[in-house]
């Protein structure tokens, strides 16, 4: 479907977009990655009847691991490639990332064959072992990626990227259904998905990327630019790679945690719901974040970087802060309803994650100041602190046996951090502290009216059904009102 329909997509986007190009880069990524996502949501109540919780926890802990080694694929030389001014430099920046990740590949697979037993046991899920073979494939396919992802964000061909997230959606989905469907892989079938629509989606985009820029990339690499480049840029590996990691492993720590203290069900319950949450971040949180990088770094250069950054948080506060809202009300009626009554627990989950996932939905596209900044040893110290706050929160839930406890604790904790996370960003900015928590609570008293709808609902009929479907209207309503004000005003950043 997707290798069908791109060219007639790229007509209706150049033909319906805004004129502004910050406005329309945005558009043209959130468009391709809210294709992506709609196959996601559209697979997502077959895939909850085609695998269990059990089958869920294991995939989720092979796709934590990856996301963790898949930060230091490149030793984060990737996202110096959006910083010179001479293409020359940035070319040379993408063959570093490549060789970069290939020897990471390499590091990977000796670790695998030495310890891929004992990690799948510390995580109480045996039947991950044979499938962390294919973790330095895996690697490849992302690292890849992300060394392509940031030369077209360079290069301005978001088009090129949007295209690729459908087909590495679409690709998943198809292998995933018909895993569960014909072959009964159990959480193999999941993995397997995964595992070949990273490889499919990133074939295509380096295909892509040497047919329209072979030659050009070909007369620029030269061994003594490449070094160059590796010593210019090391604060990446010394500070970036730790930072991402850190920032990664806080995010995937939790489904390790519960493996190793509760058991594959419980993580199962925690990956739908994150998966659920993180929904809005891959449609638009990653793609304001590659445009927003490269206009920070000119913004930057012309001293209005504190104006650009307090808009970009504004906006995205006013994008983000309803949906998760309402998505917390109605969370565990709503994934009963979806996906089956034996999903209500990740339900009940979602309601103690949200806050934390709509501070990661904001700050996450502002967390390239570090990098605009050259601040990469403040934003090390920050995941620190991250880091260990919350390991240590996951810990004391783990030793007190309770699950529902431990999620609600580690929920309360990220928002937290990750609330204050962004306070720090804008203030580096320059951007006040004040400013900030204005434009917060301002929010909070524009989401009531969407939120006390549902309620009211549910308190004059005290029905599930009546209460879900007052709460998606909600979030439709408010939809309606965001297209409105882009489609007249181009105000969606």
């Amino acid at each position: 479907m997707a290798f069908i329909n791109v060219g007639k997509l790229k007509n209706m986007i150049n033909t319906c977009l805004p004129t502004g190009t910050f406005v329309r880069n945005v558009i043209v990524l959130v468009t391709g990655a809210t294709f992506a996502q709609a196959i996601g949501i559209l697979v997502a109540p077959i895939l909850t009847r085609l695998y269990t919780p059990e089958n869920f926890g294991v995939f989720s802990l092979y796709a934590s691991i990856l996301g963790i080694v898949a930060v230091v694929a490149c030793l984060r030389y990737e996202l110096a490639i959006v910083l010179p001014e001479k293409d020359k430099d940035a070319a040379n920046l993408l063959v570093l990332s490549i060789t970069t990740c290939l020897c990471m590949a390499v590091i990977i697979f000796i670790l695998v064959a030495l310890f891929r037993n004992v990690v799948a046991n510390l995580l109480s899920a045996p039947e991950l072992a044979p499938w962390l073979w294919f973790l330095p494939l895996s690697l490849i396919a992302v690292g890849l990626f992300q060394a392509f992802n940031y030369w077209s964000t360079r290069r301005k061909h978001f088009r090129r990227l949007a295209a690729r997230n459908i087909t590495e959606r679409t690709a998943t989905a198809g292998v995933q259904v018909g895993s569960g469907a014909i072959l009964n892989l159990g959480s193999g079938g999941l993995i397997s998905g995964v595992i070949l629509g990273h490889l499919i989606a990133t074939v295509r985009l380096a295909w892509q990327i040497w047919k329209d820029e072979g030659k050009l990339l070909k007369s620029y690499i030269k061994i003594s630019n490449i070094k160059r480049m590796l010593i210019r840029h090391k604060k990446f590996p010394l500070y970036s790679s730790w930072s991402g990691l850190l920032n990664t492993a806080s995010t995937m720590l939790p489904a390790l945690l519960l493996g190793y203290f509760f058991s594959p069900v419980v993580v199962g319950y925690y990956a739908l719901g994150h998966r659920v949450l993180a929904l809005p971040m891959g449609v638009i949180g990653r793609s304001v974040s590659q445009v927003f990088f490269p206009r920070a770094t000119e913004a930057r250069r012309a001293g209005e970087l504190d104006r650009l950054t307090y808009d970009l948080f504004k906006r995205l506060l006013q994008i983000g802060f309803v949906p998760f809202l309402l998505l917390t009300i109605v969370a565990p009626d709503l994934f009963a309803l979806l996906f089956g009554a034996r999903w209500w627990t990740a339900g009940e989950y979602v309601q103690w994650l949200s806050v934390w996932l709509l501070f990661v939905f904001i700050s996450s596209p502002l967390s390239t100041m570090f990098s605009v900044l050259e601040k990469q040893k403040n934003g090390l110290i920050v995941n620190i602190v991250m880091f260990s706050t919350r390991l240590s929160v996951l810990v004391i839930g783990g030793l007190k046996g309770n699950a529902l406890f431990t999620i609600a604790l580690f929920g309360i904790t990220g928002a937290l951090l990750w609330c204050l996370n962004c306070t720090y960003i804008l203030y580096m900015a320059g951007v006040s502290v004040k400013q900030v928590y204005t434009t917060i609570l301002q929010q909070v008293i524009r989401a009531l009216p969407y939120a006390f709808f549902p309620l009211l609902i549910l308190y004059m009929f005290n029905n599930s059904l009546a209460f879900v479907l007052a709460g998606i209207a909600a979030g439709i309503a408010f939809i309606l009102i965001q297209i409105y004000r882009v489609r007249t005003t181009g105000a969606l950043l």
